[in-house]
């Protein structure tokens, strides 16, 4: 029995050409008498998403990159970790084309621990060989939780629009198809007209979307369109404008929709929390409480939020020897983010233990300085710095001398201690600010 049941004539994938039944996914043989490891290159296509069901019913560990990832860096980690099977690429020295996959000529000793099940780019890095390993168990469990407070079942019809080697993406695919529903395939982005033509000619039932994806719902129109099937509305990979969060949860609740507001991490699987749809109104500016079968606490010296559940990640991995490491964590994440808890017991972030600057001897919080000023004038802001300058990213010069003006009047910094610079917000694939870019850039 392997990861997925793939004998079922339920539609499992939809694609803009054709569905298919769980038992016509199309399959990749991986076999070998070790266990062995599996680099895809992914894309929202039918055949990469065969080969990442075929990947992990298999019982070996994939690897999974973007598509589009920088050359550079996939030749570093290729070369590395010596995968014994590539899917997604035409060619690489030492591999030879076999059955729609590239194989490892040369046989190479290799240990992988007998858990691992998917190895991750950790959130937010794109020139990196850190990688989030995730036994089975992780992914079942975090899959199972998400299944039982979404509600998932067989009449499900998820738009699955996120990249697969984002952990969100991840998690739509294998909540879903462990739940025997099914999953809508694309690559395009809701700005495109055709995304809305699949949503409605398959009667999506649920989309997901980053806070990027919400601020472009808005600016299109989403409150306008007549979408009778689509019942859920799921945001996670940062954190959402209050504002948004409000707009949408009015939306939902006028509409006999749900609206989930969840917060995660890559290294839990991802999903760590969530908003019950009928309480986002009253708690939008928080993260929610935890999933079912996990934990949170605070951290009383520091105030760091402190996660406990069945889908904490191994470990990470930096080189191939890493690979038969084994549960390092013990089911306990340190999420890096500051927080607090209310009577009720829902957990509000406050910032991240790294995002402080200290100016002329003033600890700044960078996560509180854009909340507040994405709440005052309604736009998104990007903060970053070291002890020396803050620098605040708008997108409209308009709002440059009133930005600078409450930020002397709110933090009482001297004009010299920060900037304030017009562009274009840099973001990673995945939606989130490029912060990395920001400073390099900018500082």
């Amino acid at each position: 029995m392997g990861f997925f049941a793939m004998d079922s004539e339920c539609v499992a994938v939809i694609t803009k050409d054709r569905s298919y039944s769980y038992c016509e996914i199309p399959r990749i043989e991986f076999t070998s008498s070790t266990k062995e490891l599996i680099i895809i290159l992914c894309e929202n296509k039918i055949g990469v998403l065969g080969a990442y069901i075929s990947a992990l019913n298999s019982g070996h560990a994939v690897m999974l990159l973007a598509k589009d990832m920088n050359l550079e860096l996939l030749t570093e980690i290729l070369t590395s970790y010596e995968p014994k099977w590539i899917v997604g690429l035409e060619a690489f020295k030492g591999y030879v084309v076999k059955d729609s996959k590239l194989v490892r000529v040369q046989s190479v000793n290799q240990e992988i621990h007998a858990d691992l099940a998917v190895l991750l780019s950790t959130s937010g890095t794109t020139g990196s060989q850190k990688f989030v390993r995730l036994s089975y168990q992780n992914l079942r469990a975090n899959a199972e939780s998400i299944i039982e407070y979404l509600s998932i079942d067989k009449q499900e019809r998820a738009m699955m629009n996120l990249p697969l080697s984002y952990s969100y993406g991840m998690s739509i695919v294998n909540s879903h198809l462990l739940a025997g529903a099914s999953v809508l395939l694309t690559d395009e982005s809701v700005i495109a007209q055709s995304f809305w033509s699949l949503v409605k000619e398959q009667r999506a039932t649920s989309l997901a979307g980053v806070p990027f994806t919400y601020q472009m719902l808005q600016r299109i129109g989403f409150f306008k369109m007549d979408l009778p099937d689509l019942k859920t509305l799921t945001e996670a990979g940062g954190r959402l404008n209050t504002n948004l969060v409000e707009a949408f949860g009015n939306y939902a609740s006028e509409n006999d929709k749900r609206f989930f507001v969840m917060y995660g991490q890559t290294e839990a699987a991802p999903r760590i929390s969530y908003i019950p749809h009928n309480r986002v109104l009253k708690k939008s500016g928080s993260i929610g409480i935890a999933i079912p079968d996990g934990e949170l606490s605070i951290d009383q010296e520091n105030d760091e939020l402190i996660y406990s559940g069945p889908n904490v990640m191994m470990g990470y991995a930096e080189c191939v020897a890493d690979l038969a490491k084994g549960d390092e964590l013990n089911g306990v994440l340190h999420t890096g983010d500051t927080a607090v808890v209310d009577a009720e017991g829902y957990y509000t972030i406050t910032g991240r233990l790294k995002r402080f600057i200290k100016l002329f001897g003033l600890r700044i919080n960078l996560d509180e300085i854009e909340r507040t000023l994405e709440k005052e004038f309604q736009m998104a802001v990007a903060c970053a710095g070291n002890d020396d300058k803050l620098v605040i990213m708008v997108e409209e010069e308009s709002v440059v001398e009133l930005v600078k003006a409450a930020v002397a009047e709110l933090y009482k910094l001297h004009r010299t201690a920060y900037k304030v610079k017009v562009q274009e917000i840099p973001r990673l694939p995945n939606g989130k600010i490029d912060y990395v870019t920001i400073k390099e850039t900018s500082i």
